[in-house]
């Protein structure tokens, strides 16, 4: 996780820095593109890392990764790239970070010591911070709309 997250860290930088000199500095040939998209592509099959990435995003993910893929394609003989194309690359690759960004977050587990009735031995409950935001909306929702269920 931390090397998918130091790679796209170091090619936002780069793409930053890019823009600057002219020239793209963070993935400078088709081939750390590549290493790049395929893990990524991994770390998505693997449902843990980004688990809670939704269609949408990940159409939206793929959609850009095949764009840059296409640019790196088509791009001249010595592999380099058009100001225009390194743009699109730019634009391209803030879509990507912004989702994985906000995708790793939402995944990251929480866990936390909960005391079980009956024991006193605490018991672990670990849960994404996306599925506790959900129980948390549930919960809201279910008292604001008076359906709360419970012994009476």
């Amino acid at each position: 996780m931390r090397v998918l997250v130091l790679i796209v860290l170091s090619f936002v930088l780069g793409v930053g820095s890019a823009m600057a000199d002219g020239a793209m500095q963070g993935l400078q040939t088709q081939q750390q593109f590549v290493a790049m998209k395929t893990q990524v592509i991994k770390d998505l099959n693997d449902h843990d890392k980004y688990k809670e990435i939704t269609p949408e995003d990940q159409k939206t993910l793929m959609n850009a990764l095949n764009r840059m893929d296409g640019r790196w394609q088509n791009a001249d003989p010595s592999g380099q790239l058009t100001p225009a194309e390194q743009t699109a690359m730019a634009n391209d690759q803030e879509v990507v970070t912004s989702i994985l960004t906000h995708t790793a977050e939402d995944s990251r587990l929480v866990c936390e010591r909960v005391a079980t009735i009956g024991t006193n031995l605490p018991k672990r409950v670990c849960k994404s911070v996306a599925q506790r935001a959900r129980e948390m909306k549930a919960a809201q929702d279910a008292l604001r709309g008076g359906t709360v269920t419970g012994s009476d």
